[in-house]
């Protein structure tokens, strides 16, 4: 930068200074070269601020304050004779502000100075503000893409789980995967695959895996919940095709019902380590329409493990697929763990996301089950109160006898005024109690806040109320109702 008392030389050195910063690769590099270029060609010290705060300084003799909000100062000017304040401004909006300082021994800054001050302080704001502005855009995308990337699945009765769920190149792709507890203490596992890459397959992915937990919400039939979705799918991502495996698995009955949209084969990992690739009936993918989806069911004996993937766990260029599955089979026999299967897939080079669910039966033990088949008599309430009250207090549970015993006779009660066939109670406990009541009326009960001189509907309330959770759903020939309670 030229000397002082060179007006003209000034202005002309200013393009030297844009040139420079319109080259400069981000907001931080911006301000580092603003104040570089002007120090000490033009002054002693120059900052410039962000937000208030110093976001660049070279200011060798502490003569700049580390925090300056500009307030006041619309267009670049002098302070005093040794201090030029430059406001930043971006299509009429304030990004910033720049301070330079000049110590005694200079001259103090002149006309030519400010007028130099306001040309480089518009490519300074221009770089600020568009990488500000870039910043928050992935701030927000990062947001986004964490909130639809499948989280750890939750901890349940009966089963223990293991994943790995890895995008090829985005923060998510295509691929989830989700576990959703459902009523009596039954599960649903979900291991989907939507075709493409990246944000687009993401936002797709996105609103399917919604639809999932919408449609279990329901506790729908494993191919209704396929059905459902296939239909959701023609309208929420059309030309789009998305692979689905779908499992119920019970628990207490030790039962595990599978259908499967076009995905591969879930392999089963038997108590004695022997393993079987099974074969649930052939559907075409999501995103058809009007397909009939079938089911499977297999035996969920304890200990046995089910293992359900994407093709990205086996798919490679050239090979066939049906014996990298054959030989995922083999690995899974020969005891290696998920967390080594998809390490040795992830220390390669790949261009499909990654995921494996893999779930290891335990069932909930036949002592810890109670259940009875209940004429729907005037004096059924009562009986059930005594039934509760003893199984509790076998269970040791005897602290939770006035609320359960209350609550499930409540329920009875709502089931013997509308049904004339057998009601079904059952209890559970795992880590927390479960009272199951169900009868073969199909209306579902809506809760409501009795007034004061109704003398129906406060069952259902006082269960709403009491309970820790409860609702409702429809079942093979009729409805369940339920609640639970937390086991201290």
């Amino acid at each position: 930068m030229p000397e002082d008392g060179e007006p003209l030389a000034v202005l002309s050195a200013v393009s030297e200074i844009v040139r420079a910063i319109g080259e400069s690769q981000g907001p931080e590099e911006a301000t580092r070269v603003l104040c570089d270029a002007v120090v000490p060609g033009l002054a002693d010290a120059a900052a410039v601020y962000v937000d208030g705060d110093a976001r660049q300084r070279v200011d060798p003799d502490g003569r700049l304050p580390r925090r300056w909000s500009g307030d006041g100062v619309s267009e670049a000017s002098l302070l005093d004779g040794r201090l030029l304040a430059v406001p930043l401004r971006a299509y009429g909006t304030p990004v910033g502000c720049a301070l330079l300082a000049r110590g005694p021994r200079r001259p103090p800054f002149g006309e030519a100075h400010v007028l130099a001050a306001g040309q480089f302080a518009v490519p300074a704001a221009l770089a600020i503000f568009h990488g500000l502005r870039d910043r928050q855009q992935d701030e927000t995308l990062e947001i986004l893409q964490r909130g639809m990337r499948p989280g750890d699945p939750p901890e349940l009765p009966g089963l223990e789980i293991s994943y790995r769920y890895e995008p090829a190149a985005e923060r998510v792709g295509g691929d989830w995967y989700d576990v959703i507890p459902l009523p009596g203490s039954r599960v649903a596992l979900v291991v989907g695959d939507v075709m493409g890459h990246g944000l687009a397959a993401a936002a797709v992915m996105g609103q399917l895996r919604t639809a999932v937990q919408t449609l279990a919400s329901l506790d729908l039939p494993a191919e209704q919940v396929l059905h459902s979705l296939d239909e959701m799918a023609q309208r929420l991502a059309a030309q789009t095709l998305t692979t689905c495996v779908y499992c119920v698995y019970d628990p207490v009955l030790r039962r595990c019902t599978i259908a499967s949209a076009g995905h591969l084969p879930p392999i089963l990992l038997g108590p004695d380590g022997k393993a079987e690739v099974l074969s649930p009936p052939r559907c075409p993918p999501i995103g058809l329409g009007r397909t009939p989806f079938e089911t499977m069911e297999i035996a969920a004996e304890d200990g046995s493990m089910l293992v359900l993937y994407t093709d990205g766990l086996v798919e490679e260029r050239g090979q066939d697929i049906g014996l990298k599955v054959e030989s995922l089979r083999r690995r899974l026999e020969s005891g290696a763990s998920i967390d080594a299967l998809s390490d040795d897939v992830l220390s390669t080079a790949r261009t499909d996301d990654v995921t494996v669910l893999a779930i290891r039966f335990r069932g909930i033990p036949s002592e810890h089950v109670a259940q009875w088949l209940l004429e729907p008599a005037p004096t059924t309430p009562g009986r059930v109160r005594g039934l509760v009250r003893r199984t509790l207090g076998s269970w040791g549970l005897a602290r939770l006898v006035p609320v359960a015993e209350l609550l499930a006779g409540e329920l009875v009660t709502n089931a013997v005024r509308h049904t004339q066939r057998p009601i079904t109670l059952r209890l559970l406990r795992t880590d927390h109690l479960l009272c199951e009541v169900s009868d073969d009326d199909h209306r579902l009960p809506v809760v409501r806040e009795p007034g004061l001189l109704d003398e129906d509907g406060r069952g259902l309330y006082l269960v709403s109320q009491l309970a820790e959770r409860w609702g409702t759903s429809r079942v093979a020939g009729g409805k369940t109702v339920w609640f639970s309670l937390a086991i201290p």
